[in-house]
């Protein structure tokens, strides 16, 4: 058996890489019919559109690499930023300089990629939800609560993929459903930590608000970018549950909420992607959870659906605090 038939991707991937990479004018031309098959890459496609599909779907493999093929296969297929360059050895020896190798080495590890992602490219893709909001996806959301702090506070720290090119601003979404009776202006707050500026803030209703986060510099198609952002709702009451609800794509999503040790709740259950009723029915029907001894309880999530609600919810005893996320958008409550 020839080294191409057993590893059929890689020799797709050794033609992309030649010259400018994924930049090349001629990209869709070079497109192999592995690849072409693996990208959903279909005849009726036009150019850009088969480098938007192809871009895609080498980032999002390339994501589930180990930090250094990761950046080997990024730099070889001149999607990383700083290892642009006409010509291929600028971006081997470039890598070399960050890997701390000499460029014979810092082949091998493009090599290396190149074998992990012919196996993750020949793996049927996973399905994906459909919606009309596009631009950008999350790959990973971080999120911290405290509700140990008056008012409570939300941090997030995302990653995100752009999926155009030119990406420079983010809607950021944020819900706090109020109780009936309560204020009816959730007064939020929002404060960029690292990663962008927030330009515009809209009150879009008496529970929820949005904000307009402009990036350093524009994405281009693949891209990727972190940010952190601080949430603080005003509202004096406010609902016993923790949920991102994205309306983009998610992949990964974890949260750590620290309650009050002066009043802790007397149970604390899952949301593992449940609709909004059930929030709002607050019957507790998922797994139970425990509070450690310093008050906190941390929950991971992975490949979210749009739509649905992933967190936790908790019930007597506790702070009365309830927020939403509008995941990929950002929020407490999703929404």
């Amino acid at each position: 058996m020839t080294s191409g038939a057993a590893f059929p991707f890689v020799r797709e991937l050794n033609e992309l890489r030649r010259g400018r990479g994924l930049d090349a004018a001629d990209l869709h031309q070079r497109i192999g019919p592995c690849l072409r098959a693996s990208c959903g890459i279909t005849a009726a496609d036009q150019p850009s559109a088969a480098r938007q599909k192809l871009v895609l779907r080498l980032t999002e493999v390339c994501g589930r690499l180990p930090s250094d093929l990761r950046l080997a296969a990024l730099a070889a297929l001149g999607l990383h930023e700083e290892a642009a360059g006409e010509f291929l050895d600028r971006r081997i020896s470039w890598l070399a300089g960050v890997l701390d190798r000499d460029p014979r080495t810092a082949r091998r590890r493009i090599d290396l990629a190149f074998r992990r992602l012919d196996e993750l490219l020949g793996a049927p893709a996973s399905p994906r939800d459909r919606h009309p909001l596009a631009g950008w996806y999350v790959e990973s959301a971080k999120a911290t609560l405290r509700l140990d702090r008056r008012p409570p506070e939300l941090q997030e720290e995302r990653r995100i993929v752009a999926e155009v090119d030119e990406l420079d601003e983010l809607v950021l979404s944020f819900s706090v459903p109020a109780e009936p009776g309560s204020d009816p202006a959730p007064d939020i707050t929002a404060d960029v930590l690292f990663g962008g500026e927030i330009v515009e803030a809209r009150q879009v209703s008496a529970s929820h608000a949005q904000f307009v986060m402009r990036l350093p510099s524009p994405l281009r198609l693949g891209r990727r970018h972190e940010y952190g952002i601080r949430f603080v709702p005003r509202r004096t009451t406010l609902r016993p549950y923790y949920v991102m609800t994205p309306l983009r794509r998610c992949e990964e999503f974890s949260v750590r909420v620290r309650f009050d040790r002066d009043r802790p709740p007397s149970r604390v259950w899952r949301l593992n992607g449940v609709p909004g009723r059930v929030i709002d029915d607050g019957a507790g029907s998922g797994d139970a959870l425990t509070v450690n001894r310093v008050g906190e309880v941390g929950l991971e999530f992975h490949d979210l659906h749009q739509g649905l609600s992933y967190g936790l919810q908790w019930s007597a005893g506790g702070p009365d605090t309830g927020t939403r996320n509008t995941g990929p958008g950002g929020g407490l409550a999703p929404s």
